[in-house]
């Protein structure tokens, strides 16, 4: 390797670590501003060994699922990159851009992501296919659960949110991405050609397929989370019950993930688990769980950043 090539690399790797850290710092203020604004009042809560229980085991929950996505992240890297990477190392950095994710416009997680892809040799238009396929992975696993589990609730949530009209809109963004795309492969499809040569469809689809069940399992848990919450509270638990609770919180994850300017979908999902939920839960209990939800998922994001940091030293120094 030359030593231009060298100094190239010790030059990305310094902006990776100054970005991180700058992402880092402005992630915990606006966490914080966050929950602030959820405005949680602790006197809500009348059993607290069981409510710090829950709680424990939610946010080991949402700890967990945070490795399943970045795993999913991985399998993608290692697709593009047709090489064997170092995937604790990836995973490390997974989890440490997660909390970007909480800063306005819900993008600032994808910065350290593609800087530490672009060190492994993966180009700038592969990392973008990735994350592309990634978003729509993880947005179709969403729709598709909630319409298996629950049709007529994710109908009557894009009706909440569209109106009335909801269908005409729904079918012409349909066509009119469905035409873009159209378009896009005609202008571009030398390249496309080109960058389809380099993988199989085999290695594509197996790709793809593993990364869907992995956002399966993430959604799934989750909405789980919810499940446990209501049954703290005392509800009665059924299939009904616990299914219209998965799919009511995949949905409000939904719409959380795609409105823009959401500081990772604080404030949107509680909205609209409130209203899918509460004929289910009733509203003053649906918007507090909603809360304590949200808290726990906050709360599990940190603690993953906080494991993180011995696993990625402890490998950095073997490698070393």
């Amino acid at each position: 390797m030359s030593e231009e090539k060298k100094q190239g690399g010790k030059g990305l790797k310094s902006i990776v670590k100054k970005a991180g850290k700058v992402i880092f710092i402005l992630s915990i203020v606006f966490i914080v501003y966050a929950i602030w604004k959820l405005g949680f009042d602790v006197h809500s809560i009348t059993n607290w060994p069981l409510f710090l229980l829950v709680t424990l085991i939610g946010v080991l929950v949402k700890s967990f699922t945070v490795f399943v996505s970045g795993s999913a992240w991985v399998g993608w890297l290692q697709f593009f990159a047709k090489k064997p990477i170092d995937k604790i190392e990836a995973i490390c950095v997974y989890t440490k851009a997660n909390i970007g994710k909480y800063l306005p416009g819900n993008v600032m997680h994808y910065v350290e992501r593609n800087l530490f892809a672009t060190n492994l040799g993966i180009s700038q238009k592969k990392l973008a296919v990735s994350t592309i396929l990634e978003i729509i992975g993880s947005v179709s696993v969403a729709m598709i659960l909630s319409a298996l589990v629950s049709l007529n609730q994710l109908l009557n949530a894009l009706h909440e949110i569209f109106g009335d009209s909801y269908l005409t809109i729904i079918l012409a963004a349909f066509f009119a991405g469905l035409f873009v795309l159209v378009v896009l492969i005609f202008v571009l499809r030398k390249k496309i050609g080109a960058v389809l040569k380099e993988y199989t469809p085999a290695e594509f689809i197996k790709t793809f397929l593993f990364s869907l069940v992995k956002y399966s399992i993430t959604l799934v848990s989750l909405g789980l989370i919810m499940v446990a919450l209501y049954a703290y509270s005392g509800g009665k638990l059924s299939w009904e019950n616990g299914s219209l609770i998965v799919s009511g919180y995949i949905i409000a994850w939904v719409l959380g993930f795609i409105i823009p300017g959401a500081s990772g979908g604080i404030g949107v999902r509680e909205l609209v688990v409130t209203l899918l939920l509460g004929s289910v839960m009733g509203k003053e209990t649906v918007l507090t769980l909603s809360v304590i939800h949200r808290l726990i998922t906050v709360v599990g994001d940190f603690l993953v950043y906080l494991v993180r940091i011995p696993i990625q030293n402890k490998h950095q120094a073997k490698q070393n």
